[in-house]
């Protein structure tokens, strides 16, 4: 096939990646967008002979299922359609291009490191458990459907084979009881006999495990017949025979996956995911707050604990990433350090620090504002006393430094933020949201009780424009987020409930607004953040399911990227500033630190009180806690 061929007129075919049972995969460009894209496709000879409907409708049904699922460990389908190639109508499938490797080229160079064993394994199970919850079945777990990412992150592709319990997957009786789909080395007795259900994509998964620790698949047959008496009558040797020395966990839980009976393994790829970070000591562990904690890696692992300085410090697992790499960090999160713990005779809501990092901006309860030094020295305290005693809507320095805005009930106050002198104060018969300045200094943004957007001249507060979505829910009711600026200052997104607006600003009008819904109906939306690069969104929810608390999202398109089992109850989020970390308070008495890249979460830092507010300081050298318990806690990021 000529690399000249476009789909649709924005397809471009660069070159060929490989070619499979199914398909061909060719590394393509969406001229559209500029991006470059994995295309699939259903190759001559998957389409050709007399099984050639067969495979187009299997093909279809795959980018259907496929299309369904978003998830940061599973593959990304962007598009799919039909195209006349070489004079046969033949469908294709968009996907994101993988930069990376596939974990068969990896397991083939010899056994990997059971700490990415075990993180590879988890992310593995996070796909999976997504699958399952839209009634999908994989079918075809094995190292060719997994890449592993330049970053280090497992993705599974590939649900080509998959069956959706929904009848609307299964109409075409494609997989139709006794018809056997999948790969013999990794299959699960029943899926021989034909009755694939959740529990056979856990076996696959055990075999996957089992190669990755030890070099080898649990059987070594010669034919397709010599697997399959394998698999459905031979108990497979265990990992620690085969690698002497093999940590004792490691047997249990891959010998519990490929147990015979589906009932007799784990319940749920959450259960696996769970237990699958313990086996390496990658797992957070929660310590009593007020004692000095030890962090060390589990007892398996060889390597002796280290103990941490501070009388609040978390706990962590030291088996840093392979690919960190941010600017201005070490290699390997450093475990912050408790550097004050500034008391406050009234409850703390928010916490802000100066441009120049120098000051903190601390609001509290019953309408004060308190100004003080990194060391906890107070350098003034506004007063602006709020309706019922409630707590001003929040505080924030102007990008220059110079002043400090609040916002109590129905005005909106300027200080000047060296000496906390009121310089202008305007009026308005609506409740004035927490003002937020643009990066560049240009506006001053406020979500009002009408529920309108409003931005503002930063030197007077007057209003320069008024972004009022006609179709936003309960629009007299107060009670959305604060506006959050994209960093070069071309977006603000607001949220209510479950929603979130992104503007785009052109000559200080909205141009275009993109709506964004958290995929749980029982959520409220609680926090929002931009990332440094202003490509990312997470959004914090409140949320009455356990799990999914952060969600990452496209800034320009509002696809989900990623998902993160944060407590139900997040309050804050914020992104560090070189971006590779994220941090949350919650609800449950902890900040707690994640991996932006991947998703996994690195420490716990106990409080003993709900946290309501995280921010990290210019520089990234600091993180700042508000919390209930009427205390500002300052740590420092760099040990």
């Amino acid at each position: 096939m000529a690399d000249s061929v476009v789909l649709q007129g924005r397809y471009r075919l660069v070159r060929r990646l490989g070619e499979g049972g199914m398909g061909e995969v060719w590394e393509g460009l969406d001229e559209t967008l500029g991006r470059p894209v994995a295309v699939k496709l259903l190759s001559a000879l998957a389409g050709g002979g007399s099984d050639a409907e067969e495979m187009r409708a299997r093909f279809l049904r795959e980018a259907r299922i496929t299309a369904a699922l978003q998830h940061p460990h599973i593959v990304t389908v962007h598009d799919l359609g039909e195209a006349e190639i070489e004079h046969h109508r033949t469908p294709y499938l968009v996907m994101e291009l993988l930069r990376g490797t596939g974990l068969d080229a990896v397991v083939s160079a010899g056994r990997v490191d059971l700490a990415d064993a075990a993180r590879w394994g988890a992310q593995v199970c996070a796909a999976l458990a997504e699958a399952h919850a839209h009634g999908i079945l994989h079918r075809d777990v094995k190292p060719a459907n997994i890449s592993v990412t330049q970053a280090g992150v497992a993705k599974v592709l590939d649900f080509g084979i998959a069956r959706a319990a929904d009848p609307s997957y299964t109409s075409d009786k494609l997989t139709r009881t006794g018809y056997v789909l999948g790969t013999l080395r990794y299959m699960a007795p029943e899926q021989a006999r034909g009755r694939a259900e959740a529990a056979s994509d856990l076996y696959a998964l055990g075999c996957v495990l089992y190669e990755m620790i030890t070099g080898r698949p649990p059987f070594l047959e010669e034919d397709a017949v010599g697997y399959l008496t394998a698999h459905l009558t031979q108990e497979p040797p265990p990992p620690g025979s085969v690698v002497p020395g093999l940590p004792g966990r490691w047997d249990e839980l891959v010998l519990r996956l490929l147990r015979k009976e589906p009932g007799a393994r784990y319940g749920s790829a959450e259960e696996v995911a769970s237990e699958l970070p313990r086996l390496a000591g990658t797992g957070p562990v929660s310590v009593t707050p007020g004692r000095t904690p030890v962090a060390t890696r589990s007892p398996d692992s060889g390597t002796a604990g280290r103990t941490a300085t501070s009388p609040d410090a978390p706990t962590r697992a030291f088996t840093a990433p392979r690919h960190d790499g941010a600017p201005g960090r070490p290699a390997g999160l450093v475990p912050p350090r408790l550097l004050h713990c500034f008391p406050y005779q009234a409850r703390v809501h928010d916490v802000a620090f100066s441009p120049d990092g120098s000051l903190l901006a601390v609001t509290l309860h019953k309408g004060r504002v308190a100004v003080t030094s990194l060391a906890g020295q107070e350098r003034y305290t506004l007063k602006v006393p709020t309706a019922f005693e409630r707590p001003v809507a929040g505080a924030g320095f102007s990008t220059d430094g110079r002043l400090l805005v609040a916002s109590p009930d129905k005005t909106l106050r300027c200080f000047d933020a060296d000496d906390g002198r009121e310089l202008w104060r305007i009026a308005q018969k609506e409740r004035i949201g927490a003002p937020r300045f643009s990066p560049d200094g240009s506006r001053l943004a406020t979500m009002d009780g009408d529920r309108v957007l409003r931005l503002r001249d930063p030197d007077s507060g007057r209003t320069l424009a008024v972004l009022d979505d006609a179709h936003h829910p309960h629009k007299q009711e107060y009670g959305g987020l604060d506006p959050r600026f994209s960093p070069d200052s071309t977006w603000v997104a607001t949220a209510f409930l479950d929603k979130v607006w992104l503007h785009r600003l052109r000559g200080g009008r909205s141009d275009k607004v993109l709506v964004i819904t958290v995929p749980r109906a029982t959520a409220e939306l609680t926090d929002l953040a931009f990332s440094p690069d202003g490509q990312r969104l997470v959004t914090a929810q409140n949320t009455r399911i356990s799990g999914g608390g952060l969600h990452v999202w496209n800034a320009r398109t509002g696809e989900l990227t990623q998902r993160m089992d944060a407590p139900k109850r997040t309050l804050s989020v914020t992104y560090s500033p070189q971006g590779d970390l994220l941090a949350t308070g919650s609800a449950d008495c902890t900040v707690r630190l994640w991996r932006s890249e991947t998703g996994d979460e690195l420490l716990r830092m106990p409080h003993r009180r709900r946290v309501s507010k995280v921010t990290f300081s210019p520089d990234g050298r600091l993180l700042a806690t508000a919390c209930h318990d009427k205390t500002v806690q300052l740590w420092s990021m760099v040990g």
